[in-house]
């Protein structure tokens, strides 16, 4: 993390002189001396790789990359007080200086420290993945217990690990710091270096074609810009999402308490179908489609329970005496194609999901009678975000080819 080797104290000496226009002032008021506060600008500049501040006889004013990194430090500042206010509750009303007094004790180490525990579930792997010791791991998180007041850690099988609170904590820090990494890659988009990163989480429809036709044309324009897609579960994606793993997540969108802390924007319908191998009987048949009764007699690979592909399944034969037994249930997409493309099983998908195999002659929809029509049901297609995220001019631009993408798929 970018925060391993930034001093959180510094950044809060540079908005210090940014609100003061001073750094006299900013001095004065952190109670340290002048020279100090030019150390720890150079240092940030140094690490930003930019110039932050422009001195003039009646100031200082931060430059174009300067208010960059101000607003992203305000924005990573306002992530962890909110964070603590939520630990605090009621205490944090009492006493308003609260959870400020806490802020001005912690430091990026002890933060990382918590984040690192919570991810790797035992001090010995979480200080091996930070590349420090055991010992310093350790240290750093009784510090920051105690700089809390709270209990946020807890014995484990493991040993030492955090407790609901503490990994509560983790989680929105986590997201809390994703902030200076964001700042860094809008400093060098000003200085026309388009080198960010976007992590991107993907569920099944979205690997079929939309991120493809998103990802090709931002890399044509932007060719030194880093694209890194995540697959998996809905659960595993929108916890990677929550955590700050992830920027975007794409695929259908949920509702509900799915969506807590998170927003969502449509970009298609997604009509659900039933699909076989080129060759089914069911493919070939003439007459009106198929019946219930004939796709009933069928044998199916369907969706793990709990995701909207596979209730729309269940919907679709509900009511009904002689439901089909789902004998195969996986929530991978290349499975359910490889055992489709292999056998006469049938398994619910969109027509979207099996373009490619589609237009091989590989796969193909079976044409189905009015009553099954009416039974099949859409879902939605979309970008689901963090409720606060604030993109990048890169990130930006990936979501206005990725809208241009879908536009072109809802025509097709």
């Amino acid at each position: 993390m970018i925060a391993m080797d930034i001093n959180i104290r510094h950044l809060r000496v540079f908005m210090q002189v940014c609100e003061t226009c001073s750094l006299n002032r900013a001095a004065a008021e952190l109670h340290i001396s002048q020279p100090a506060v030019s150390v720890a600008l150079a240092g940030i500049e140094r690490r930003f790789g930019a110039k932050l501040l422009s001195r003039y006889a009646a100031g200082s004013q931060p430059t174009a990359a300067g208010e960059v990194l101000l607003t992203r430090i305000r924005r990573m500042e306002n992530q962890i007080a909110l964070a603590l206010a939520e630990l605090f509750g009621m205490s944090s009303q009492r006493d308003p200086t609260l959870v400020a007094k806490c802020i001005a004790r912690i430091t990026f180490r002890q933060i990382e420290a918590l984040i690192a525990l919570s991810g790797n579930g035992s001090i010995t792997e979480a200080a091996r993945s930070g590349g420090g010791s055991p010992a310093a791991l350790h240290r750093a998180l009784h510090d920051l217990q105690t700089n809390i007041g709270r209990t946020i850690l807890m014995r484990s099988p493991a040993g030492v690990a955090p407790n609901t609170l503490g990994r509560r904590l983790a989680m929105r820090w986590q997201v809390a710091l994703t902030e200076l990494e964001q700042a860094l890659d809008e400093i060098r988009e000003i200085e026309g270096r388009m080198e960010g990163r976007i992590k991107i989480a993907s569920l099944p429809l979205a690997r079929t074609l939309l991120i493809a036709r998103a990802v090709n044309p931002l890399m044509a324009e932007h060719p030194n810009a880093r694209v890194e897609v995540m697959d998996g579960s809905y659960e595993a994606l929108s916890q990677q999402l929550r955590t700050g793993a992830s920027d975007i997540l794409i695929g259908a969108l949920r509702s509900g308490s799915d969506l807590d802390g998170l927003r969502a924007e449509p970009l298609f319908d997604d009509p659900y179908a039933v699909v076989g191998r080129s060759g089914h009987p069911l493919l070939n048949s003439s007459g009106k489609g198929a019946s219930l009764d004939q796709l009933a007699a069928q044998q199916w690979v369907a969706q793990r329970p709990g995701t909207p592909i596979r209730a729309a399944f269940d919907a679709l034969f509900a009511g009904f005496g002689d439901a089909p037994r789902a004998s195969i249930e996986t929530s991978s997409l290349v499975l359910t194609r490889a055992i489709i493309l292999e056998s006469d099983r049938l398994s619910m998908l969109s027509r979207r999901q099996i373009a490619i195999e589609e237009r091989e002659n590989l796969l193909g929809c079976i044409p189905v009678a009015d009553e099954v029509r009416s039974r099949l049901r859409t879902r939605t297609i979309g970008v689901t975000v963090r409720e606060n995220w604030l993109p990048s001019r890169l990130q930006k631009t990936f979501l206005e080819y990725l809208r241009v993408a879908a536009a072109g798929l809802r025509q097709a």
